[in-house]
């Protein structure tokens, strides 16, 4: 059966109302090359030359012997194989961009002190060259002490929230408090505070704001057909997100099946089912499937492997 969209209970269920998830292998698509996480140079080199010179010596002995052609030719091939095996699809995690800075302005004793370690351009952020700034389907991208040094002493966190035409963030919570501010488009918000609270829904207009405490979980999406943009601010330089689909499936299949008893495994796989969930990727995804419609949009990002949830 369908769920409305208020309904808490949908909102566990999965990352967006139909419970529709995308196979692990649509899950690896990159929006920037700076997301690879790509062997080291020296590494790579090293397998490109080494599958230059098995093929050349392939070519000598190709006349004499064909079984060492295939033998050498794998032999470089692996080599290439094995670095690009581990990498991992992209993330909503932030990698931090100059630790030796961060653990100096830590250690110095006084503001000036931090002042004198800084260039002006490194007093400006730019939200846009984030690695993570995308609109399709959208994009966090986080000003924090990862991402900014001088934020690792000011115990803040600036996140520009950039929803795309029925994007969504999907329930998650942070170990701070949020405010979120609107600044173009409808956005809708899902807040539910801890036990016993009801389920706050509110429509975030530009110019107004509302509050997540710390630790709640919530929600938001783009209403409308147009880009939607957002700030958030949080009180902690290292708030954390936590995506309450992907926590729930970390936890061990015992316990999981206990919760959730009407779970429908896929392939008979605690593990298969988790990955199913919609990536967090860029930290934004494509929302419901009646939006995606009314704005003429498909819902590419989804495949067709069956419920997470029996509904």
């Amino acid at each position: 059966m369908s769920v409305s969209s208020s309904d808490p209970s949908f909102w566990f269920c999965s990352t967006n109302p139909d419970c529709i998830s995308p196979s692990w292998s649509k899950a690896l698509a990159f929006k920037n090359f700076e997301d690879l996480d790509l062997p080291h140079p020296g590494l790579l080199l090293a397998a490109v030359l080494t599958t230059i010179a098995t093929f050349n010596v392939s070519y000598i002995c190709i006349r004499r012997r064909r079984p060492i052609m295939l033998v050498s030719a794998c032999v470089g091939l692996a080599a290439l194989i094995t670095l690009f095996a581990t990498i991992q699809p992209a993330l909503a995690v932030d990698k931090t961009s100059d630790p030796e800075l961060v653990a100096k302005l830590k250690s110095a004793a006084t503001m000036l002190d931090r002042l004198d370690m800084l260039s002006d351009d490194q007093l400006v952020y730019n939200f846009s060259s984030n690695p993570k700034y995308s609109w399709a389907p959208g994009s966090v991208c986080n000003a924090n002490a990862a991402t900014w040094p001088i934020l690792s002493t000011a115990g803040v966190t600036v996140s520009q929230l950039n929803l795309g035409p029925c994007a969504m963030l999907a329930p998650h919570f942070h170990r701070a408090n949020n405010l979120v501010v609107a600044v173009s488009g409808s956005t809708r918000t899902y807040m539910y505070q801890e036990n016993g609270a009801r389920l706050v829904e509110q429509t975030l207009t530009p110019g107004m704001m509302t509050i997540f405490p710390p630790a709640s979980v919530h929600s938001m999406y783009n209403m409308g057909c147009e880009n939607n943009q957002l700030y958030s601010f949080l009180n902690d330089a290292d708030a954390s997100t936590i995506n309450v689909a992907q926590a729930f499936f970390m936890m061990p299949q015992d316990i999981g099946m206990t919760v959730m008893p009407f779970i429908n495994l896929t392939k008979d796989s605690w593990a298969a089912t988790g990955e199913s969930i919609p990536a967090v990727g860029t930290g934004s995804q494509q929302g419901f499937e009646a939006c995606l419609q009314k704005c003429g949009l498909s819902a590419t990002g989804y495949a067709s492997m069956g419920p997470v949830v029996r509904m």
